[in-house]
């Protein structure tokens, strides 16, 4: 917990990946935790071309496949599970953040106080040789833990000559200085978008400095990038980054045009050991359409098909539905509630309720068109307002139980327990983010009341209806570490050492459920993925302990020690 992200990044650049040359392996004398229906526990594993072949007990496995063609593994002790599969997170963002300066509150980076963003804004431009006129970034700033709001006027007394935006910790919102908020011509004439906020200088309509939702989407979209060659440089360590916590399948997971076109050119150029699925986003679909961007040369591209013709992995690429964004985040203040915060909104607006992104006749509109045309809806909802508008649009549109959509509601935070038995009605899974409950669960308390912050990420209770459940990071939110998935969702203790909301707390099996055999159901490759059974393909992770023997308090010092794709080591500790 207390290493820092940018650790992780530099130990995966470290460890890059290399592929063992025998297409036959043997794993033997371990715990292999296949996670089938029947949850069989078994000794060994038997992988060939890439395909789990069969499971059993070492003394079986190691008499059957006596031959020199069989690269035997002893595990020493140690623990396979099937490979962890990122059900949502930025993967785009890891290409990107090791240029950028972390300025997170402890445990991810160590700013506690505004002086010391500033601080680290100094070190990074040192570090990097930034130049007056070219761009600082960061990323990970939390309001809720410094001694004082962040403006731009502090960013502007340290760095008069260069633009800087600090990206908030939500990913909803930055803090600009003076000269980025002219690069992107944002002054007291801009009007505040609906949906949007623009902070203020008390008294006046000049900017302060933070943009959150509608107001910030259109400045990260436009935002100086590095060149896609500089880009393409970097997918090995930000593949790293994920392989180095077991990921074998990630998502990408509100793909601009742009992003999408480069994570084409990784794919066809062969940069992708790892499998990628990514979502773009709703707002980008005509211009996907229109300028064929994901394949130049089809130009049959439509709405109607776009689903079929790219739903399947084409070289570890595929695209995974569409991506709707309803409201902001709770720890930003910008979800939407039913009801009003007990404290002031992020400008300090009072009576303060959060504000959706669109209103629920857009909101229906644009999910019937997807439903009409099969295509799989992925919709970020976190407060109870904003559950309460995807319900309605679910239902307008047609959807219910058992008609195959497996539409995922991504967040699922701020719940009420009609809102779970609607999913049920519905056919809609919850994707939780239960590191909220350690990052922000104090803050949710003092911005909520106890009462409905110990109902966030409400998995105990959606497993109990019966609903297939996942738990993920939202990397670069917070760490990808998913042990520490594992360790919210059992034990739901907040930076402070409060237990909050103690009859969400799930099992051992189920928190690792939901980074496998869960996750690949919401992918609907559970076929292929998320158990270790004869025929499927080769995806494990090897750990240091068994985490269904772990005490849940210890969960948190787990280690992978190797991550295996498609019967290919792509990740391993030296």
């Amino acid at each position: 917990m207390k290493k820092s992200l940018l650790f992780f990044l530099f130990l995966g650049a470290i460890n890059s990946f290399a592929g063992v040359a025998s297409d036959e392996k043997l794993y033997y004398n371990g715990t292999v935790l296949t996670l089938d229906k029947n949850g069989t526990i078994e000794e060994s594993i038997y992988i060939k071309d890439g395909k789990i072949v069969e499971v059993g007990k070492s003394s079986d496995l190691l008499k059957k496949f006596d031959n020199k063609s069989v690269h035997k593994i002893d595990l020493q002790g140690k623990t396979i599970t099937p490979g962890f599969i990122d059900i949502h997170s930025h993967f785009m963002n890891a290409l990107r953040i090791s240029d950028w300066a972390n300025v997170s509150a402890p445990p991810v980076g160590t700013v506690k106080s505004v002086d010391n963003i500033l601080e680290v804004l100094k070190e990074q431009k040192a570090k990097q040789n930034i130049k007056d006129g070219e761009w600082i970034i960061g990323y990970g700033y939390d309001n809720n833990y410094l001694d004082k709001k962040l403006t731009k006027f502090d960013l502007d007394k340290e760095f008069p000559n260069n633009p800087i935006l600090i990206l908030h910790v939500s990913n909803h919102g930055a803090v600009l200085n003076s000269l980025a908020l002219d690069y992107f011509k944002i002054n007291k004439d801009t009007p505040t978008p609906k949906g949007g906020v623009i902070s203020r200088v008390s008294g006046t309509n000049e900017p302060e400095g933070l943009l959150m939702e509608t107001a910030f989407i259109e400045v990260f979209a436009k935002l100086p990038q590095p060149s896609n060659k500089e880009l393409l440089e970097k997918f090995n360590i930000a593949q790293q980054t994920y392989a180095k916590d077991g990921y074998t399948t990630v998502q990408e997971g509100a793909t601009h045009v742009s992003e999408l076109k480069l994570l084409k050119e990784a794919s066809n150029t062969d940069k992708l050991y790892l499998d990628i699925v990514s979502l773009p986003l709703i707002t980008e679909v005509p211009t996907l359409i229109s300028e064929y961007l994901v394949n130049p040369n089809d130009k049959e591209l439509n709405i109607e098909n776009i689903n079929e013709k790219y739903g399947k992995y084409n070289k570890n690429l595929k695209i995974g539905g569409i991506k709707l964004i309803v409201d902001g985040s709770p720890q930003g203040k910008t979800a939407s509630f039913k009801e009003e915060l007990k404290t002031p909104g992020p400008n300090g607006e009072q009576h303060w309720k959060g504000e959706a992104l669109l209103n629920q006749e857009a909101l229906n509109k644009v999910y019937k068109k997807l439903v009409d045309n099969k295509i799989k809806v992925w919709t970020h909802a976190n407060g109870d307002n904003g559950i309460d508008m995807v319900i309605e649009a679910v239902k307008a549109a047609g959807g219910k139980k058992g008609d195959g959509r497996r539409d995922i509601v991504i967040h699922s935070q701020i719940m009420h327990p009609y809102q779970l038995d609607k999913y049920v009605d519905l056919g809609l899974s919850p994707s939780f983010f239960t590191n909220h409950v350690y990052f922000w669960g104090d803050v949710h308390i003092e911005n909520l009341g106890e009462e409905l912050a110990s109902g966030i990420s409400p998995m105990n209770s959606a497993n109990k209806k019966g609903l297939v459940t996942t738990n993920h990071t939202d990397f670069s939110i917070t760490p990808l570490n998913p042990f520490m998935t594992m360790w919210t969702a059992t034990n739901r203790i907040t930076k402070s050492g409060k237990l909050l909301g103690e009859n969400e707390r799930v099992s051992n099996l189920d928190a690792l459920k939901a980074l496998t055999i869960n996750a690949a159901w919401q992918l609907g490759e559970e076929d292929s993925k998320g158990t270790l059974e004869s025929g499927k393909v080769a995806d494990l992770v090897i750990l240091s302990e068994n985490p269904l023997d772990t005490p849940k308090e210890k969960l948190l010092d787990l280690k992978v020690v190797e991550t295996i794709k498609n019967g290919k080591t792509v990740y391993k500790t030296k």
